[in-house]
């Protein structure tokens, strides 16, 4: 009898100190979470920092001070765009002369020797020994002969020997004989046995294609020169940047040889064929060439100015080029940026040229633009901000909203989130 009340009372006390435990760690639970047993959320996505519907995001002044929003407004104002290459320098080919001789004969002596030199036009180049140009010294003396001695002949022979004396001097110009040298001859009355060759064009000795002692026949070339008084440009221009290039522009050239001097030339001409290897066109710019400071073959670097009128302008920062589309978002108030689609021109001085889409003085963003348009893919952020974990037991009188009050449009939901039942894991619970 004893034993048994012995273990009904050990039974007793085992089943209250359970009950104890229990209660405990429930006690301890609610302490340490304190949740409601039913919190209303309603109203709280009004108070997001950052909402989006469709093409329209608003972003509170917090969310805008994080993001770094800038803007600026669209405006007009003329526009040239500057296309930079390098290039090779190259002899102007329409100042690439022969000289050549008129005469047959022997050279007995060169005036200009070696390549590079200069030469003027009407320049002595050479002393060549020419029975040709004997000959018509000669025939000139007799017909200036023939003519003093029948001066009193018939009208007819005076006639005749008038004419073979002009044919006679028109010979000696043909030969290239200045006019100087045959005044001399008809007060000296002597044939000189060398014929001085002069220089038909000037300009600098590419080649020297003729040795003292060479015989040399009417046309045979003597010197190759060009006139480097201007030469040539030929600069690569990329296929995207070919539109905007047309003959007349100016070009600004600069060298690593000079530092701080500037050339200036214009576009002559554009090759109608593109070089399939670089995909780039050949341009040609005519230059001057004062000092003979640019050189053939020396490589420069060239700037092309390429005016594209009055233009509307926005920072180039403000576009977001989606492959297929080019967007802006343009600002209807402090806090509201709506997306646009525009067509965009030219890229110049940090600048996009507008083509159309905007209209001057509108305001666009400039930076943050692309945090902004995530929102429109991905909802409010902030649309349960402030639902954390601690709180102070007053949520569910501080969330209630007012009677009869409309719920505010809610921005789409992050991809992955859970959806929004109006209450929130934990809560179950109550």
């Amino acid at each position: 009898m004893i034993e048994t009340l012995q273990t009904k009372k050990k039974l007793i006390i085992g089943v209250t100190a359970g009950i104890l435990v229990i209660g405990g760690v429930g006690y301890y639970y609610t302490a340490q979470h304190n949740v409601p047993a039913a919190a209303d959320h309603t109203g709280h996505q009004a108070n997001a920092p950052v909402m989006a519907m469709g093409d329209t995001v608003t972003l509170d002044a917090k969310a805008r001070q994080l993001a770094g929003v800038q803007t600026a407004q669209a405006f007009v104002k003329p526009l040239t765009k500057e296309t930079k290459t390098t290039g090779k320098i190259a002899m102007n080919e329409n100042g690439r002369t022969y000289i050549t001789s008129r005469v047959e004969g022997r050279i007995d002596q060169l005036y200009v020797t070696a390549e590079g030199e200069t030469i003027a036009p009407g320049q002595a180049i050479a002393a060549v020994y020419s029975p040709t140009y004997i000959a018509a010294q000669e025939e000139y003396l007799l017909a200036m002969e023939n003519v003093q001695k029948l001066k009193n002949a018939s009208k007819d022979i005076v006639q005749i020997n008038n004419r073979l004396l002009e044919a006679a001097r028109r010979k000696l110009q043909l030969l290239h004989v200045p006019d100087n040298e045959i005044t001399h001859l008809e007060h000296t009355r002597q044939p000189k046995d060398h014929m001085t060759i002069y220089a038909q064009f000037g300009g600098t000795v590419l080649e020297k294609q003729v040795l003292a002692g060479t015989f040399i026949m009417p046309g045979d070339k003597m010197y190759s020169l060009s006139d480097l008084s201007t030469v040539w440009l030929y600069a690569d221009i990329y296929e995207k940047d070919i539109a905007g290039i047309k003959p007349g522009q100016q070009v600004v050239v600069t060298s690593g040889a000079y530092p701080g001097e500037t050339f200036n030339g214009q576009v002559t001409f554009i090759n109608p064929i593109l070089d399939d290897a670089t995909r780039t066109v050949k341009v040609r710019v005519e230059m001057a060439n004062p000092g003979g400071k640019l050189k053939p073959n020396m490589f420069v670097n060239a700037m092309i100015q390429i005016p594209l009128g009055d233009s509307l302008l926005i920072p180039e920062s403000s576009i977001l080029d989606t492959g297929s589309r080019k967007i802006v978002f343009v600002a209807q108030s402090e806090d509201t940026f709506v997306r646009r689609d525009v067509v965009i021109g030219q890229y110049a001085d940090s600048y996009v040229q507008i083509l159309s889409g905007l209209q001057p003085g509108e305001t666009v963003v400039t930076a943050a633009a692309f945090l902004i348009d995530s929102q429109t893919k991905l909802g409010s952020f902030g649309s349960h901000a402030g639902h954390g974990g601690g709180g102070d037991g007053k949520g569910a009188a501080a969330s209630a909203p007012a009677a009869g009050s409309a719920a505010p449009v809610q921005a789409p939901a992050i991809p992955g989130a859970p959806a929004d039942t109006g209450q929130h894991s934990g809560h179950s619970g109550h």
